[in-house]
């Protein structure tokens, strides 16, 4: 691990970084592909065995947005995972991007709906890593400790408040389909930052003013690991991010 001491941002992913978000993942992803509407009835549980679930869970590594998956369960479905990141991105190229817009679209309407009708079990279905909840709360008032995620922000802040923890909405970003060094470079211009992310392809680790840190307690593969110059273990980015400084450039 890199020190950075002159850091003055620190962005931190959700899910896979923060959040152990797979099981809501699974669940909402297979309500939405089997086209079950959310009403007040408990929906039901997947009718997969462990072997299905096993597959599910080896394809997290190569996921980038939500709408993935539910190419996750194809996968799953076929009786097989990909080989590599290359293999999974290629069954993406083939849905194209109205298909896979539309299956976000599809998914966010059934979150939607189960944050309506079945709050408590929705936001158990995403628990928090050890230690992460008692570190946000340290920097739920510092302007220099940001969330960047591919899931919608007010899902983020729901989580969190679940936990116990306040964070605020106006720096929760939703990235969309754009790139998260990019957004970075807008809020922090030249300012020194860390990115935290367990996605190896939103990292850059050559960035001349992002230090990026793979997540290893995340759901990573051996490539990706492999490729890592800097990585983290949940306990160093608990304590970078419980002692991450407040800026006072930045106010607050």
């Amino acid at each position: 691990m890199r020190s950075s001491p002159l850091a003055e941002l620190l962005f931190l992913d959700f899910d896979g970084v923060l959040c152990d978000s797979l099981e809501e993942c699974y669940r909402s992803s297979w309500l939405t592909g089997a086209g079950i509407c959310i009403t007040g009835e408990t929906p039901p549980d997947p009718p997969f065995d462990q072997a299905y679930r096993a597959r599910f869970d080896a394809c997290r590594p190569f996921i980038r947005s939500g709408e993935d998956y539910l190419v996750v369960h194809e996968w799953a479905g076929r009786g097989s995972v990909p080989s590599d990141q290359d293999a999974f991105d290629a069954t993406l190229a083939v849905k194209g991007p109205v298909v896979l817009a539309e299956l976000k679209k599809r998914l966010y309407a059934v979150r939607d709906g189960l944050l309506e009708k079945h709050h408590t079990r929705w936001l158990s279905w995403n628990p928090l890593y050890q230690g992460i909840g008692q570190a946000l709360k340290a920097q739920v008032n510092n302007p220099s400790v940001w969330i960047l995620s591919t899931k919608k922000a007010e899902f983020i802040v729901e989580i969190l408040a679940h936990h116990g923890v306040s964070w605020p909405l106006d720096r929760t970003l939703y990235t969309g389909v754009r790139k998260k060094l990019e957004i970075i470079a807008e809020i922090a211009g030249s300012r020194p930052s860390v990115l935290i992310d367990d996605q190896i392809d939103h990292l850059d680790f050559g960035h001349p003013n992002c230090q990026c840190y793979l997540a290893l307690w995340g759901y990573i593969s051996p490539t990706a690991a492999q490729m890592a110059i800097d990585g983290l273990s949940l306990a160093q980015a608990v304590a970078l991010i419980s002692s991450f400084p407040k800026v006072p450039s930045l106010g607050g």
